[in-house]
């Protein structure tokens, strides 16, 4: 029996995620990347328009200027936005990376303690099994 099963059961479930994920992205890519830009265009345009009006009725300023002075508090604003979604994405990365790392660190460790602790016949099943099911599985491929 293999003794690290919660290892390999949260490897397993990570990987099924992922594929999950590339899954969705690479089928839905252009819905969903078009649907995300709308909806970003559609809350740029409401904080426009607000902005606007709130400019206009407090500076008592004409469209051009209006335009201008809301352009940059814009600008500021989204640089502003721009750096804080940056700089928790890094974070983000990290712990990734980290949580990756160590949950491979762990998996490697699971394979090589279960592969000593079998005996020479199987390893030997488990070799034949792993050519056998690959060669099967050549067939689906070419």
């Amino acid at each position: 029996t293999l003794m690290h099963t919660q290892i390999y059961q949260k490897f397993l479930f990570h990987f099924s995620l992922f594929g999950l994920f590339v899954s969705v992205v690479i089928g839905f890519y252009d819905v969903i990347l078009h649907y995300s830009l709308a909806i970003l265009h559609f809350f740029a345009e409401i904080i426009e328009q607000t902005l606007d009006k709130l400019v206009e009725e407090f500076f008592d300023t004409d469209l051009h200027e209006t335009q201008i002075i809301v352009f940059y508090i814009m600008l500021i604003v989204g640089g502003i936005f721009t750096y804080i979604i940056w700089k928790l994405l890094v974070e983000l990365v990290k712990e990734l990376k980290y949580d990756a790392h160590a949950d491979w660190t762990d998996l490697k460790t699971a394979v090589i303690s279960d592969w000593q602790s079998l005996s020479t016949l199987q390893k030997t099943a488990g070799i034949v099994l792993f050519l056998v099911i690959n060669y099967l599985f050549s067939f689906l491929l070419f």
